[in-house]
Protein backbone atom coordinates (compact mmCIF):
# COMPACT_ATOMS: atom_id res chain seq x y z
CA UNK A 1 0.00 0.00 0.00
CA UNK A 2 1.56 3.14 -0.80
CA UNK A 3 2.42 5.67 2.06
CA UNK A 4 2.39 9.43 0.75
CA UNK A 5 5.38 11.93 1.55
CA UNK A 6 4.48 14.70 0.01
CA UNK A 7 5.75 17.32 2.32
CA UNK A 8 8.96 16.33 2.51
CA UNK A 9 9.08 16.10 -1.64
CA UNK A 10 11.17 18.41 -3.50
CA UNK A 11 8.61 20.95 -4.64
CA UNK A 12 9.20 22.45 -8.20
CA UNK A 13 8.10 25.90 -7.36
CA UNK A 14 10.03 26.53 -4.22
CA UNK A 15 13.34 24.78 -6.00
CA UNK A 16 16.47 27.27 -5.22
CA UNK A 17 16.90 27.74 -9.04
CA UNK A 18 19.44 28.05 -11.34
CA UNK A 19 22.90 29.82 -11.95
CA UNK A 20 21.33 31.89 -14.64
CA UNK A 21 17.93 32.82 -14.34
CA UNK A 22 15.66 31.92 -17.22
CA UNK A 23 11.76 32.53 -17.48
CA UNK A 24 9.81 29.90 -16.04
CA UNK A 25 8.17 27.62 -19.04
CA UNK A 26 4.37 27.38 -19.19
CA UNK A 27 4.00 23.85 -20.24
CA UNK A 28 6.74 22.05 -17.59
CA UNK A 29 8.03 22.69 -14.44
CA UNK A 30 12.13 23.05 -13.93
CA UNK A 31 12.89 19.34 -13.01
CA UNK A 32 10.72 18.24 -15.98
CA UNK A 33 12.69 20.76 -17.94
CA UNK A 34 16.44 19.46 -16.00
CA UNK A 35 15.27 15.66 -17.42
CA UNK A 36 14.77 17.03 -21.25
CA UNK A 37 17.71 19.15 -20.99
CA UNK A 38 19.52 16.03 -19.94
CA UNK A 39 18.29 13.95 -22.47
CA UNK A 40 18.71 15.74 -25.59
CA UNK A 41 22.29 16.63 -24.25
CA UNK A 42 25.33 15.48 -26.42
CA UNK A 43 26.57 13.59 -23.22
CA UNK A 44 23.42 11.48 -22.29
CA UNK A 45 23.50 10.22 -26.27
CA UNK A 46 27.46 8.78 -25.91
CA UNK A 47 26.20 6.78 -22.95
CA UNK A 48 25.08 4.58 -25.96
CA UNK A 49 28.65 3.40 -26.61
CA UNK A 50 29.79 3.65 -23.48
CA UNK A 51 30.86 0.53 -21.10
CA UNK A 52 28.94 -0.87 -18.10
CA UNK A 53 30.83 -4.19 -17.96
CA UNK A 54 31.69 -5.06 -21.14
CA UNK A 55 32.69 -2.65 -24.02
CA UNK A 56 29.70 -1.07 -25.67
CA UNK A 57 30.71 -3.13 -29.24
CA UNK A 58 31.14 -6.48 -27.92
CA UNK A 59 27.46 -7.31 -27.95
CA UNK A 60 24.42 -6.18 -28.74
CA UNK A 61 22.79 -7.34 -25.91
CA UNK A 62 24.98 -6.58 -23.34
CA UNK A 63 24.16 -3.77 -21.43
CA UNK A 64 25.32 -0.34 -21.82
CA UNK A 65 26.24 2.65 -19.59
CA UNK A 66 22.88 4.05 -21.66
CA UNK A 67 20.75 1.16 -20.93
CA UNK A 68 21.83 1.12 -17.21
CA UNK A 69 20.88 4.30 -17.47
CA UNK A 70 17.57 3.97 -18.47
CA UNK A 71 16.71 0.49 -15.92
CA UNK A 72 18.11 2.73 -12.97
CA UNK A 73 15.84 5.70 -14.22
CA UNK A 74 12.62 2.95 -13.94
CA UNK A 75 13.60 1.26 -10.46
CA UNK A 76 13.82 5.34 -9.20
CA UNK A 77 11.00 6.65 -10.78
CA UNK A 78 8.91 2.69 -9.13
CA UNK A 79 10.30 3.89 -5.56
CA UNK A 80 9.45 7.38 -5.60
CA UNK A 81 5.87 7.12 -6.69
CA UNK A 82 5.55 4.70 -3.95
CA UNK A 83 6.79 7.44 -1.75
CA UNK A 84 5.04 10.22 -2.61
CA UNK A 85 8.07 12.08 -3.95
CA UNK A 86 9.04 13.82 -6.85
CA UNK A 87 9.06 12.01 -10.10
CA UNK A 88 11.01 14.45 -12.47
CA UNK A 89 13.67 15.32 -9.93
CA UNK A 90 14.32 11.83 -9.63
CA UNK A 91 14.26 11.09 -13.40
CA UNK A 92 16.24 14.18 -14.18
CA UNK A 93 19.07 12.73 -11.31
CA UNK A 94 19.26 9.23 -12.58
CA UNK A 95 19.23 9.98 -16.35
CA UNK A 96 22.27 12.39 -15.45
CA UNK A 97 24.29 10.23 -13.13
CA UNK A 98 26.42 8.58 -15.33
CA UNK A 99 27.34 11.48 -17.94
CA UNK A 100 31.00 11.96 -16.35
CA UNK A 101 31.93 8.15 -16.79
CA UNK A 102 34.84 7.99 -19.25
CA UNK A 103 35.36 5.22 -21.94
CA UNK A 104 35.76 1.46 -20.67
CA UNK A 105 33.81 1.97 -17.64
CA UNK A 106 35.47 1.48 -13.63
CA UNK A 107 38.61 0.15 -15.33
CA UNK A 108 38.76 3.97 -17.45
CA UNK A 109 37.92 6.06 -14.53
CA UNK A 110 40.65 4.42 -12.26
CA UNK A 111 43.41 4.81 -14.61
CA UNK A 112 42.12 8.11 -15.78
CA UNK A 113 42.17 9.23 -12.12
CA UNK A 114 46.17 8.03 -11.55
CA UNK A 115 47.16 10.01 -14.31
CA UNK A 116 45.38 12.80 -12.97
CA UNK A 117 46.55 12.87 -9.81
CA UNK A 118 48.91 15.93 -9.96
CA UNK A 119 45.74 17.75 -10.84
CA UNK A 120 43.54 16.76 -8.62
CA UNK A 121 42.53 13.73 -9.88
CA UNK A 122 39.64 11.80 -11.74
CA UNK A 123 36.01 11.46 -9.95
CA UNK A 124 33.11 10.97 -12.65
CA UNK A 125 30.73 12.18 -10.26
CA UNK A 126 32.46 15.40 -10.11
CA UNK A 127 33.32 14.85 -13.96
CA UNK A 128 29.29 14.71 -14.36
CA UNK A 129 28.91 17.85 -12.85
CA UNK A 130 31.27 19.91 -14.62
CA UNK A 131 29.52 18.72 -17.86
CA UNK A 132 26.09 19.78 -17.19
CA UNK A 133 27.39 23.48 -15.83
CA UNK A 134 30.97 24.06 -18.04
CA UNK A 135 31.47 21.74 -20.70
CA UNK A 136 28.03 20.67 -22.82
CA UNK A 137 27.63 23.06 -25.05
CA UNK A 138 24.11 24.03 -26.03
CA UNK A 139 23.04 27.60 -25.50
CA UNK A 140 24.28 30.62 -26.74
CA UNK A 141 23.75 32.67 -23.34
CA UNK A 142 25.56 30.11 -21.28
CA UNK A 143 27.95 26.86 -21.04
CA UNK A 144 26.71 23.71 -19.63
CA UNK A 145 22.30 22.97 -19.32
CA UNK A 146 21.63 25.28 -16.37
CA UNK A 147 20.23 23.03 -14.36
CA UNK A 148 18.27 23.41 -11.06
CA UNK A 149 20.26 23.28 -7.95
CA UNK A 150 18.42 19.99 -6.82
CA UNK A 151 19.45 18.68 -9.77
CA UNK A 152 23.20 19.44 -9.48
CA UNK A 153 23.02 18.50 -5.81
CA UNK A 154 21.69 15.02 -6.93
CA UNK A 155 24.67 14.45 -9.07
CA UNK A 156 27.67 16.03 -7.20
CA UNK A 157 26.42 13.66 -4.21
CA UNK A 158 25.42 10.88 -6.23
CA UNK A 159 27.39 8.46 -3.37
CA UNK A 160 26.55 10.23 -0.61
CA UNK A 161 27.85 13.65 1.08
CA UNK A 162 31.55 15.09 0.68
CA UNK A 163 33.28 14.79 3.90
CA UNK A 164 36.07 16.97 3.36
CA UNK A 165 36.31 19.90 0.55
CA UNK A 166 39.80 18.18 -0.33
CA UNK A 167 37.72 15.79 -2.23
CA UNK A 168 36.11 18.97 -3.89
CA UNK A 169 38.15 19.81 -7.44
CA UNK A 170 38.87 23.92 -7.06
CA UNK A 171 37.77 24.10 -10.82
CA UNK A 172 33.89 23.60 -9.03
CA UNK A 173 33.94 26.24 -6.84
CA UNK A 174 31.31 28.16 -8.04
CA UNK A 175 29.21 25.17 -8.76
CA UNK A 176 29.76 23.87 -4.94
CA UNK A 177 28.69 27.19 -3.43
CA UNK A 178 25.70 27.34 -5.17
CA UNK A 179 24.55 23.85 -4.40
CA UNK A 180 25.20 24.29 -0.56
CA UNK A 181 26.65 22.25 2.03
CA UNK A 182 28.48 19.42 1.20
CA UNK A 183 28.99 17.33 4.09
CA UNK A 184 24.80 16.80 4.57
CA UNK A 185 23.22 14.52 2.98
CA UNK A 186 21.09 15.51 -0.59
CA UNK A 187 17.29 15.54 -1.65
CA UNK A 188 15.25 12.35 -0.93
CA UNK A 189 14.72 11.56 -4.36
CA UNK A 190 18.05 12.11 -5.05
CA UNK A 191 18.58 9.39 -2.33
CA UNK A 192 16.21 7.05 -4.45
CA UNK A 193 18.81 7.57 -7.18
CA UNK A 194 21.85 6.54 -5.81
CA UNK A 195 20.14 3.26 -4.20
CA UNK A 196 17.84 2.81 -7.71
CA UNK A 197 21.70 2.46 -9.47
CA UNK A 198 22.65 0.00 -6.75
CA UNK A 199 19.59 -2.52 -7.52
CA UNK A 200 20.13 -2.03 -10.98
CA UNK A 201 23.89 -3.23 -11.43
CA UNK A 202 23.47 -5.69 -9.66
CA UNK A 203 20.23 -7.39 -11.03
CA UNK A 204 21.29 -6.97 -14.61
CA UNK A 205 25.11 -7.58 -13.97
CA UNK A 206 23.86 -10.88 -12.85
CA UNK A 207 22.08 -11.34 -16.13
CA UNK A 208 24.33 -9.91 -18.71
CA UNK A 209 26.98 -12.43 -16.57
CA UNK A 210 25.12 -15.28 -17.47
CA UNK A 211 24.72 -14.17 -20.83
CA UNK A 212 28.34 -14.10 -21.64
CA UNK A 213 28.40 -17.81 -20.20
CA UNK A 214 31.42 -16.13 -17.61
CA UNK A 215 28.90 -17.57 -14.92
CA UNK A 216 27.15 -20.64 -15.37
CA UNK A 217 23.57 -21.59 -13.38
CA UNK A 218 25.07 -23.40 -11.45
CA UNK A 219 27.19 -20.36 -10.54
CA UNK A 220 24.95 -18.65 -9.55
CA UNK A 221 22.94 -21.33 -7.59
CA UNK A 222 25.85 -21.27 -5.48
CA UNK A 223 25.83 -17.11 -5.25
CA UNK A 224 24.64 -15.60 -1.86
CA UNK A 225 21.50 -14.12 -1.70
CA UNK A 226 20.45 -14.17 -5.95
CA UNK A 227 20.72 -18.13 -5.21
CA UNK A 228 17.53 -18.11 -3.20
CA UNK A 229 15.38 -16.63 -6.09
CA UNK A 230 16.42 -19.62 -8.34
CA UNK A 231 14.77 -22.06 -6.16
CA UNK A 232 12.14 -24.07 -7.68
CA UNK A 233 8.65 -23.69 -6.30
CA UNK A 234 7.27 -26.15 -7.79
CA UNK A 235 7.58 -29.19 -10.20
CA UNK A 236 6.38 -26.55 -12.82
CA UNK A 237 9.31 -24.55 -12.88
CA UNK A 238 11.43 -27.63 -13.54
CA UNK A 239 10.75 -27.22 -17.07
CA UNK A 240 11.28 -23.33 -17.67
CA UNK A 241 14.02 -22.83 -19.85
CA UNK A 242 17.59 -22.27 -18.02
CA UNK A 243 17.93 -18.73 -19.44
CA UNK A 244 13.82 -17.41 -18.88
CA UNK A 245 14.40 -19.00 -14.92
CA UNK A 246 17.49 -16.71 -14.59
CA UNK A 247 15.37 -13.55 -16.07
CA UNK A 248 12.65 -14.41 -13.65
CA UNK A 249 15.32 -14.75 -10.46
CA UNK A 250 16.66 -11.17 -11.66
CA UNK A 251 13.19 -9.47 -11.79
CA UNK A 252 12.35 -10.69 -8.29
CA UNK A 253 15.17 -9.78 -6.67
CA UNK A 254 14.52 -6.40 -8.26
CA UNK A 255 11.08 -6.52 -6.47
CA UNK A 256 12.42 -7.75 -3.30
CA UNK A 257 14.96 -4.71 -3.14
CA UNK A 258 12.22 -2.22 -4.52
CA UNK A 259 9.91 -3.79 -1.63
CA UNK A 260 12.63 -3.64 0.70
CA UNK A 261 13.79 -0.01 -0.06
CA UNK A 262 10.16 1.21 0.16
CA UNK A 263 9.21 -0.29 3.71
CA UNK A 264 12.47 0.20 5.06
CA UNK A 265 12.23 4.32 4.06
CA UNK A 266 9.21 4.28 5.15
CA UNK A 267 9.31 3.37 8.34
CA UNK A 268 12.26 5.91 9.24
CA UNK A 269 10.38 8.91 7.05
CA UNK A 270 7.39 8.00 9.95
CA UNK A 271 9.57 8.63 12.68
CA UNK A 272 9.62 12.44 11.50
CA UNK A 273 6.82 14.80 12.82
CA UNK A 274 5.51 15.56 9.62
CA UNK A 275 4.56 19.01 10.20
CA UNK A 276 7.54 20.43 12.43
CA UNK A 277 10.43 18.81 10.16
CA UNK A 278 13.13 20.58 9.68
CA UNK A 279 15.46 20.33 6.63
CA UNK A 280 18.22 20.18 8.46
CA UNK A 281 17.30 17.46 10.69
CA UNK A 282 16.11 15.30 7.05
CA UNK A 283 19.79 15.31 5.40
CA UNK A 284 21.94 15.34 8.54
CA UNK A 285 22.01 11.50 7.80
CA UNK A 286 20.81 8.96 4.82
CA UNK A 287 17.27 7.96 4.77
CA UNK A 288 16.43 6.03 2.20
CA UNK A 289 18.30 2.97 2.03
CA UNK A 290 18.22 -1.21 2.46
CA UNK A 291 17.35 -2.96 5.72
CA UNK A 292 19.87 -3.90 8.04
CA UNK A 293 19.31 -7.55 6.74
CA UNK A 294 18.88 -6.83 3.15
CA UNK A 295 21.68 -4.10 2.97
CA UNK A 296 24.31 -7.40 4.14
CA UNK A 297 23.01 -9.33 1.52
CA UNK A 298 23.12 -7.58 -0.97
CA UNK A 299 27.09 -6.24 0.10
CA UNK A 300 27.26 -10.21 -0.22
CA UNK A 301 26.39 -10.31 -4.03
CA UNK A 302 28.10 -7.51 -4.56
CA UNK A 303 31.27 -9.23 -3.32
CA UNK A 304 30.25 -12.67 -5.29
CA UNK A 305 30.30 -10.32 -8.81
CA UNK A 306 33.23 -8.45 -8.00
CA UNK A 307 35.28 -11.86 -7.51
CA UNK A 308 33.59 -13.41 -9.80
CA UNK A 309 32.64 -11.40 -13.48
CA UNK A 310 34.09 -7.93 -12.63
CA UNK A 311 37.68 -9.82 -11.93
CA UNK A 312 37.26 -12.61 -14.17
CA UNK A 313 40.14 -13.30 -16.67
CA UNK A 314 37.65 -12.26 -19.68
CA UNK A 315 36.34 -9.09 -18.22
CA UNK A 316 40.31 -8.37 -17.00
CA UNK A 317 41.46 -8.58 -20.53
CA UNK A 318 38.94 -5.73 -21.85
CA UNK A 319 39.90 -3.83 -18.37
CA UNK A 320 43.51 -3.99 -19.72
CA UNK A 321 43.06 -2.84 -23.46
CA UNK A 322 40.27 -0.54 -22.16
CA UNK A 323 43.77 1.50 -19.55
CA UNK A 324 46.11 0.62 -22.10
CA UNK A 325 43.86 2.98 -24.66
CA UNK A 326 43.51 5.61 -22.21
CA UNK A 327 47.06 5.84 -21.14
CA UNK A 328 48.13 6.04 -24.76
CA UNK A 329 45.74 8.56 -25.40
CA UNK A 330 46.38 10.44 -22.23
CA UNK A 331 50.51 10.47 -23.30
CA UNK A 332 49.74 11.60 -26.59
CA UNK A 333 47.42 14.46 -26.33
CA UNK A 334 49.47 16.02 -23.43
CA UNK A 335 52.45 15.62 -25.41
CA UNK A 336 50.29 17.00 -28.79
CA UNK A 337 47.35 19.19 -26.93
CA UNK A 338 47.59 21.08 -30.23
CA UNK A 339 45.37 18.30 -31.39
CA UNK A 340 42.41 18.60 -28.66
CA UNK A 341 39.44 20.19 -30.97
CA UNK A 342 39.39 23.84 -30.77
CA UNK A 343 36.08 24.05 -29.51
CA UNK A 344 37.38 22.33 -25.93
CA UNK A 345 40.24 24.78 -25.94
CA UNK A 346 38.22 27.65 -26.53
CA UNK A 347 36.25 26.96 -23.55
CA UNK A 348 35.86 30.05 -21.01
CA UNK A 349 36.20 27.46 -18.28
CA UNK A 350 39.74 26.67 -18.88
CA UNK A 351 40.69 30.44 -18.95
CA UNK A 352 40.65 30.55 -15.71
CA UNK A 353 43.43 28.43 -14.88
CA UNK A 354 47.22 30.61 -13.94
CA UNK A 355 49.09 26.81 -14.20
CA UNK A 356 49.76 25.98 -17.97
CA UNK A 357 50.72 22.10 -16.86
CA UNK A 358 47.12 22.06 -14.90
CA UNK A 359 45.22 23.63 -17.77
CA UNK A 360 46.57 21.03 -20.73
CA UNK A 361 45.87 18.33 -17.96
CA UNK A 362 42.28 18.78 -17.42
CA UNK A 363 42.15 19.72 -21.15
CA UNK A 364 43.09 16.12 -22.09
CA UNK A 365 41.13 14.49 -19.17
CA UNK A 366 37.88 16.05 -20.58
CA UNK A 367 38.36 15.30 -23.95
CA UNK A 368 39.08 11.57 -23.59
CA UNK A 369 36.65 11.24 -20.63
CA UNK A 370 33.97 12.59 -23.53
CA UNK A 371 35.39 9.16 -25.60
CA UNK A 372 32.94 6.61 -26.71
CA UNK A 373 34.48 2.83 -26.56
CA UNK A 374 34.54 3.19 -29.74
CA UNK A 375 35.94 6.78 -30.60
CA UNK A 376 38.81 6.06 -28.38
CA UNK A 377 39.63 2.96 -29.73
CA UNK A 378 39.38 4.51 -33.54
CA UNK A 379 41.92 7.00 -32.28
CA UNK A 380 44.27 4.70 -30.58
CA UNK A 381 44.77 2.56 -33.90
CA UNK A 382 45.53 5.89 -35.75
CA UNK A 383 47.63 7.15 -32.86
CA UNK A 384 49.69 3.90 -32.74
CA UNK A 385 49.70 3.14 -36.52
Amino acid sequence: MRELFFNLAAKPEKSSGRMFSEKPCPLRTVFQRDRDRIIHSKAFRRLKFKSQVFFANTNDLYRTRLTHTIEVSQIARTIAFNLGLNLDLCEAISLSHDLGHPPFGHAGEEVLNELMLSAGGFNHNLQTLKIVTRLERQYSSFYGLNLTCETLEGIFKHNGPFDSMKEISNMLETEITFIGDPNLYPTLESQVASIADDIAYCSHDIFDAYESEILTLSDLRSSPFFSDFLIEKNDQQKNVPEDLMVAQACRDLIKELVNDVIEETKDKLNLFNRETISDKALFEKPIVSFSIDKNLKINNLKKFLFDNFYRSSVINVMRKKGEEVIIKLFKYYTKNSNSLPETLKENPHYFSFSDSEFRKLNLVADFISGMTDKYALDIYEKIRN
